[in-house]
């Protein structure tokens, strides 16, 4: 019983001591769609992570390209992490990855960076026809916060 007692109260103990920011809840919202002449477009949303930490915030941005067929080929998503305190806000960290999900796309480059109250990734995506490169295009990510913790 001794056993069981002092084991039920380590287990509560540790169960608590986790920092309570590591809980997180999420909201999505669609920001835009990008369309180009050849009817294809990137939708754009931002998914953001609230902490019970305040004045700090975590965001994904996501960019998924779409042919004008339907056919979602790749997103690119740029994750920034902001502090912000009414006065002020700074991005302190940024990264961006992306995700393939049709063959014939595949990343040329990826960079990402932060400057004061901005996170921001250019990526270049090239696509093939069989083997042969028939075309590359840069696109520039963007996520800010402002001193409020409002994301635009």
């Amino acid at each position: 019983m001794f056993k069981r007692l002092a084991l039920f109260f380590l287990l509560f103990v540790l169960l608590f001591s986790f920092p309570m920011q590591a809980f997180a809840t999420s909201k999505t919202e669609a920001d835009d769609t990008i369309y180009f002449e050849d009817g294809s477009y990137i939708t754009i949303t931002t998914i953001e992570f609230e902490t019970r930490a305040s004045g700090s915030k975590t965001a994904q941005r996501n960019y998924s390209y779409t042919t004008s067929n339907g056919d979602v080929c790749w997103k690119a998503t740029l994750t920034g992490s902001f502090t912000y305190n009414g006065t002020s806000a700074t991005c302190t960290s940024s990264s961006c990855d992306v995700t393939i999900y049709e063959s014939a796309y595949y990343v040329v480059s990826k960079s990402a960076s932060k400057s004061g109250n901005t996170a921001t990734a250019t990526v270049t995506m090239g696509r093939k026809l069989l083997g042969i490169t028939i075309s590359k295009n840069t696109y520039n990510l963007s996520l800010s916060c402002d001193a409020n913790g409002n994301l635009s």
